[in-house]
């Protein structure tokens, strides 16, 4: 199957290590961003959180073999038409060795167009990196991923894990691709488009580290910067544009609504309206102190409210709440922008026309409405029609028209 690495750090690792820094450059990180201090020892500073990496460590890469097996993908369902032109575009990219981008709209099934491909890749005794920013969505797709390949021994690698021996398979964040040295034949790099890969230097490099010289590389998103747009266009990787989501059922259209004040008492009347229709609401804000304020107005109002935010101890209580209806409504930052499902809701984002919301983020928000078939309103609120306002309106109509 190949040399693969797995990479760890050691102080006076002479007899086989690798020297951590040398000749200018982090042999960890492939950064160039050094300080000497005044013992004449040269820290990195891109990956020094990941552990203190210095002048006088060393880098111990092991190399990992693995079992050959038996991998086989049980699914319980049949792929849609459009999803199966997505899964047959990704393993022809694969077997022409092509990188490629696969847009898909909110809800049209990326990750199951991918099962074909990482089972393609896997019965060639050829290691696979599903690399995804959120450690929630990890968690999910890794419990997906095991039904759908329970033959294989799959690692789930994130802050507080470890790999698993023996791990052909491996689902982590980006970060933690700083472990592996020319690991992965294949790499799924999802959500390309959102934080924290967007003009990250570092994480590219890690990518690049990790990957074999060879790899193939899948970028997916259900939207696409101007960078993989150039791309695209210089021919440099492949791209298919699915339009349709699995149920065939449009998009939500945002509604425009304008308002001078975060909540105003127009804004106020929308948010009743729609308590009242008994449908779960998210509330989209700019901020945690947003999130804050606006969760403190809506608990004088008798509502059952709570809020998500990324320094919310209890995620995964506070979402099972929500899923539940325990609650009214669920405020929340950026946070829930992409891949979350939530049966039946209504989305609000207030002051849509805040910079942190631009036109992708919008596109993820209101996709979140009617993922799996069934209808609901996605309203922005804000002072001004934003570029990005108009922009994510004008993208989810022009999907709603096309047809594959």
């Amino acid at each position: 199957m190949g040399d693969r690495m797995y990479e760890n750090v050691y102080d006076n690792y002479v007899k086989y290590g690798i020297e951590a820094i040398k000749d200018g450059e982090c042999n960890r990180c492939f950064g160039k961003n050094l300080k000497e201090d005044s013992f004449g020892v040269i820290h990195c500073l891109d990956c020094y959180s990941y552990k203190e990496i210095t002048s006088d460590k060393y880098l111990f890469r092991k190399m990992r073999s693995i079992e050959n097996k038996v991998h086989k993908l049980e699914l319980n369902f049949d792929l849609t038409t459009e999803q199966i032109s997505g899964s047959d575009f990704l393993v022809n990219c694969y077997i022409r060795r092509k990188n490629a981008f696969l847009q898909a709209v909110c809800g049209a099934g990326k990750t199951e167009m991918t099962l074909q491909l990482i089972h393609y890749a896997l019965l060639e005794e050829k290691t696979v990196a599903f690399v995804i920013p959120r450690v929630e969505i990890i968690k999910q797709v890794s419990l997906r991923m095991q039904e759908y390949f329970p033959k294989t021994t799959i690692s789930s690698i994130y802050g507080g894990s470890s790999l698993l021996p023996d791990s052909p398979f491996i689902i982590t964040t980006p970060q933690q691709l700083i472990k592996f040295y020319q690991e992965f034949d294949l790499m799924i790099i999802d959500e390309v488009d959102a934080f924290p890969f967007v003009e990250n230097q570092f994480l590219e490099r890690l990518i690049k580290k990790s990957a074999k010289k060879n790899a193939v590389m899948i970028y997916m998103s259900a939207t696409i910067t101007k960078k993989y747009q150039q791309l695209i266009k210089q021919e440099k990787i492949e791209y298919h544009l699915i339009s349709r989501r699995f149920h065939k059922k449009d998009l939500a259209i945002p509604i425009f609504v304008r308002s001078d004040n975060f909540l105003s008492d127009k804004t106020f009347k929308i948010i009743l309206s729609l308590v009242s229709l008994k449908k779960p609401l998210i509330i989209y804000v700019a901020s945690i102190a947003k999130a804050l304020e606006l969760k403190s107005q809506l608990d004088q109002k008798s509502l059952k409210v709570d809020y998500i935010t990324s320094e919310t101890k209890y995620k995964k209580a506070v979402i099972k709440a929500f899923v539940n209806e325990e609650l009214d409504i669920l405020v929340s930052t950026t946070l829930l922008e992409r891949g979350v499902t939530f049966k039946n809701i209504n989305v609000i984002v207030l002051e849509a026309d805040a910079d942190i919301f631009n036109e992708a983020s919008l596109i993820q928000i209101a996709g979140r409405v009617g993922r799996i078939g069934d209808e609901g309103l996605v309203i922005f609120i804000s002072k001004f029609k934003s570029e990005a306002m108009m922009s994510a309106k004008k993208a989810i109509a022009t999907f709603n028209k096309s047809k594959l």
